[in-house]
């Protein structure tokens, strides 16, 4: 009964690597270090593990001189705030070349960058009701060009407008950017 389990002992420790050269501890000054795979195809035990992160992937966006026309124009939250010369129009949003204006507030572009195809990410210096404050605000436009989504990340919102019909224009110098 001894000898089984001796041979047994003998066996987990030959497959675990077992010995004193195999140990975490060993200090083998002769050892060489593997390069990691770059992927699983090539380790497909997922067993080298990298000691360092992979490189950040590099940004796609490209920078925006001006805000493209296709976003440029009147935009509104509901059918009424694309009606001109209305006083109530809150949800009207005016893209202009160089910024947002809305009911009480502008927003100047101070950086403008192209994400993917129709999306635009938008650092703005937002002035307003004898306040200044800055956002990044997204804006993409869906429905060839119909349809205008803007999101906030902080505080955290998505809004949903649709272009004005032409002919309801209010000059841009009366109520936006």
């Amino acid at each position: 009964m001894m000898k089984p389990m001796i041979a047994a002992t003998a066996l987990l420790l030959a497959a675990c690597g077992g010995g004193e050269e195999a140990g975490n501890n060993s200090s083998d000054s002769g050892a060489t270090v593997e390069q990691t795979p770059p992927n699983l195809q090539d380790d497909p035990n997922n067993s080298v593990v990298p000691l360092s992160p992979p490189p950040a992937p590099t940004p796609s966006a490209s920078p925006v001189a001006s805000l493209p026309s296709g976003f440029q124009g009147r935009w509104g939250l509901v059918d009424n705030d694309c009606v001109p010369g209305r006083a109530d129009a809150k949800g009207l949003m005016i893209v202009a070349a160089d910024g947002l204006g809305f009911y009480e507030s502008r927003g100047a572009v101070r950086r403008a960058e192209a994400i993917r195809e129709n999306t635009l990410q938008l650092d703005l210096a937002f002035t307003g009701e004898g306040q200044e404050w800055n956002r990044t605000q997204t804006l993409t436009l869906l429905d060839g060009g119909k349809t205008l989504v803007r999101e906030e990340q902080k505080p955290a919102g998505s809004f949903r407008y649709v272009k004005c019909p032409a002919g309801k224009e209010t000059p841009v110098d009366q109520r936006g950017a």
